[in-house]
């Protein structure tokens, strides 16, 4: 149904492909200091909200800052790739986290994948609801991908996702990560992923 790699803009780029039968994807933006709102392009595309019934699996949280096994794992792959590039590492942020796994469920839950959110909400919106004063920001999503290892090379190997996370101006980050197990709705990737990176004022 799909060629192998068809792309999509959206915000700074988003891609979305397919392997085998299950369409993966993948999208990117960053703002620039000064900026509050996401570019009229992301902008113009509205989720579509569905409620479901389907169970949601969500990590069981201790603390709101501890990152679960997947979340820690795209965290120190993250920094892998920082350091090759000669970039500082980037330290976990319980606002950004919990900015970042409310935006991963709410793709889940309610059937959708954007940056904006089902409430319509910009990702600097959702960053600055958790108490969160963000100097510059950049925001990953992805969707399908069942590991840390195959989110991370799909992000890197996007022009758009490998600027956020080799951003050396970045000195947080916010991972959150989503599984929904009996995804019926319309977008049915079942793992959906979110990085809301960020320098604080």
């Amino acid at each position: 149904m799909f060629g192998s790699l068809l792309f999509l803009l959206v915000g700074v780029t988003a891609v979305l492909y397919a392997q085998t039968n299950t369409p993966t994807l993948t999208s990117s933006i960053h703002l620039l200091s000064g900026e509050t709102s996401l570019p009229a392009a992301a902008a113009a595309q509205t989720p579509q909200t569905v409620t479901s019934d389907n169970p949601l699996y969500l990590p069981l949280i201790t603390k709101p800052n501890t990152l679960q096994p997947f979340e820690q794992e795209v965290l120190d792959l993250v920094n892998q790739e920082r350091a090759n590039a000669g970039c500082n590492p980037v330290t976990a942020n319980e606002k950004l986290v919990a900015a970042a796994r409310g935006h991963s469920d709410d793709m889940a839950v309610n059937d959708f994948f954007s940056h904006t959110g089902s409430d319509g909400s910009s990702p600097w919106e959702r960053i600055a609801r958790q108490g969160y004063s963000l100097g510059n920001g950049g925001e990953n999503i992805a969707a399908g991908h069942s590991t840390p290892a195959n989110v991370m090379n799909a992000w890197m190997n996007s022009s758009g996702h490998r600027a956020n996370i080799l951003n050396c101006a970045f000195t947080e980050i916010g991972i959150g990560y989503a599984y929904l197990a009996n995804d019926t709705g319309a977008i049915n990737y079942r793992h959906y992923w979110t990085q809301d990176f960020g320098t604080p004022r």
